[in-house]
């Protein structure tokens, strides 16, 4: 009963003191409703309230929508604002770092943030223009030129392959020369796949340079990013997965789906830090533009408020209901929750 007392006097739905009894609280409230209340604060997977929010019109559904996105946004860009202090204040290294973690894909986003978070971009720049050096970076401080990193099965060729030798020179050289640090390798072992792949696209992505924010602010469309993106492996990388992996039949540009997690999770809330830092409000809005472009994510959270009625049309929507989620569900922060609000102030009205 303290719960709906507090909720309700914060948000001035009654005048009444907090010291009230139960008798007289019931009076004032309907009973079905304080049970209701209670019910959404002890649930564990269900989300309760489902039912109210398809009750809404479209303008109200969609403004809480669009108020829960913001805050989704910046709760990112808080991490960015603390990426971009640690890189002295270079947008082109927060942005790289910042987009490393995407690369993760949810599985693995903590261990490439932590490899971002050792990353030498400063060494990397003096060696930009070397294809070699500039992998053996990546490669070397991910921990990933380890002879023990590389699968048992596949360690034999890896050794033999010039290329291999070729970066653990490379990074024997530049380690010694800046001093860079090194990950255990050990760290991959969570997740399903290699990371290899996928360090070798930053690396090409780097190289050509399109994770730059001025490539990234002059862009006027989702197809002009998605076109940043489209690059095939080339070298080494066209037809293998790890060091010394059998042969593919060529790698070629990263999935749509793979580079909407990246756009989500790295361009977007680095447009909107961008503009707001700068105070260039076009920027902010176009990151929230790009996100009602792009195709709804698929995952638990999302599959199960579809099955309550509630569907994300695009991945604005599936942001916001995340945040909502994560925020609030998830929390039992039903005192803060946008949509309880109303639901509340509507059955106190019906009364």
């Amino acid at each position: 009963m303290d719960s709906i007392l507090e909720y309700l006097t914060r948000h001035g739905l009654i005048k009444e003191p907090l010291a009230i009894d139960n008798g007289r609280l019931r009076t004032i409230i309907p009973g079905e409703l304080i049970d209701e209340f209670d019910a959404a604060l002890q649930h564990r997977e269900s989300f309760p309230c489902a039912g109210a929010i398809t009750e809404l019109a479209d303008i109200q559904y969609h403004g809480y929508l669009s108020r829960l996105l913001t805050e989704r946004i910046e709760e990112k860009g808080t991490i960015i604002e603390r990426v971009f202090t640690q890189c002295g204040q270079r947008w082109d290294d927060t942005l790289l770092k910042v987009a490393i973690r995407s690369f993760g894909f949810g599985i693995q986003s903590q261990i490439f943030d932590e490899w971002a978070s050792i990353l030498d971009t400063q060494a990397l720049g003096k060696h930009k223009d070397n294809p070699l050096q500039t992998e053996a970076i990546f490669f070397g401080q991910a921990g990933l030129l380890d002879d023990e990193s590389i699968p048992y099965y596949y360690r034999d060729n890896a050794i033999k392959s010039s290329y291999y030798n070729e970066l653990k020179r490379e990074y024997r050289f530049l380690s010694n020369k800046f001093g860079l640090k090194s990950m255990d390798y050990r760290m991959w072992n969570s997740g399903n796949s290699t990371p290899h792949l996928r360090i070798a696209r930053i690396a090409a992505l780097y190289r050509l340079d399109r994770l730059t924010i001025s490539n990234i602010t002059s862009t006027n469309t989702l197809t002009d990013i998605y076109r940043l993106f489209s690059h095939s492996l080339d070298g080494y990388w066209q037809n293998h997965t790890c060091f010394g992996g059998t042969e593919t039949t060529g790698n070629g540009c990263m999935r749509q789906k793979q580079v909407d997690v990246i756009i989500i999770n790295s361009i977007v809330p680095m447009l909107y830090i961008y503009g707001k830092r700068r105070k260039e409000e076009g920027f902010c809005g176009m990151a929230e533009d790009l996100l009602h472009q792009i195709e709804p994510e698929e995952n638990g959270i999302i599959k199960r408020w579809r099955e309550q009625g509630i569907k994300a049309e695009c991945a604005a929507d599936s942001q916001a209901l995340l945040q909502l989620s994560r925020s609030y569900c998830k929390c039992k922060n039903c005192i803060d929750c946008p949509f309880a609000v109303h639901y509340i102030k509507k059955r106190l009205e019906e009364k």
